[in-house]
């Protein structure tokens, strides 16, 4: 592999444009922490967990294509996807029409659930880690292995801190247990701030946990009130405190999206 360009800084380390040599295609390039390749128990569990996400494939997925390790330094190797991030299209143009976000999150919901058929939590949606493509596609990134990067950063450095990203984490997962409705509740925070431009908690800390806890925060027709007022209703089930109350898988997620749609026309 031949490191074109550096692209981007994130949490398991540096990422490179690169040009793989052998096939004449590009790639991204994720070069590891020293955290991470430097302990050698937390080495094999990274390489493990990579292992697991490369088994997924699925159009609304960003693949893995290999694992490099070259002397002490470990590299994953990612498909090369072209376009902008989710999170710099709301932070440009601001709240999505009601048929763009519906059409965005479908594609997000199927990436998802494939790989909940397959047994990966993503644990760390959010729009910077969903890419928009110039043909219009959507494709999730991430799956399991940034997860697993920052929670053996967490370790190393002894902290408490929980991996994944504070407003759009389900409140079991801040305490600590993720589980499949857990990327659930994320995939209605992300629909909520498709349709709104805003965050449904914000804040920090404790004070954010409390009003998840306590499903504390503003309906979204209260924030636009040209959405359909079926939402509310939606997103109280997708933003339920309780786990067992919530969609259950994605797909559940979607089809009522789809319902309010139907009814809309």
């Amino acid at each position: 592999y031949e490191l074109v360009k550096e692209i981007g800084l994130g949490g398991m380390g540096v990422v490179y444009e690169a040009l793989d040599r052998a096939l004449e295609r590009r790639v991204a390039v994720k070069k590891m922490r020293d955290e991470i390749r430097l302990d050698p128990q937390e080495r094999r569990s990274f390489v493990r967990e990579a292992r697991l996400v490369a088994q997924l494939h699925h159009p609304g997925i960003v693949d893995i294509y290999g694992i490099v390790e070259d002397g002490p330094e470990i590299y994953l190797v990612f498909e090369f996807v072209e376009g902008s991030t989710l999170q710099d299209a709301l932070k440009s143009s601001g709240p999505l029409e009601f048929s763009r976000a519906r059409a965005i999150l479908k594609e997000m919901a199927a990436a998802v659930e494939h790989a909940h058929g397959r047994g990966v939590i993503h644990r760390d949606l959010k729009p910077s880690n969903v890419m928009l493509t110039p043909e219009g596609r959507v494709k999730v990134m991430d799956f399991g292995v940034a997860r697993q990067a920052k929670d053996t950063l967490a370790k190393l450095s002894m902290t408490n801190t929980v991996a994944g990203t504070p407003p759009y984490m389900a409140p079991e997962q801040e305490q600590g247990t993720a589980r499949r409705e857990s990327d659930v509740y994320a995939l209605g925070v992300c629909l909520y701030e498709m349709l709104t431009g805003c965050l449904p908690f914000s804040g920090g800390g404790a004070a954010m946990l409390l009003n998840k806890l306590n499903g504390k925060y503003i309906p979204p027709t209260q924030r636009a009130s040209c959405l359909p007022q079926a939402l509310d209703l939606l997103m109280a089930v997708a933003l339920a405190p309780d786990p067992d109350q919530r969609y259950k898988t994605p797909a559940e997620l979607v089809a009522a999206l789809e319902a309010i749609a139907v009814a809309r026309a």
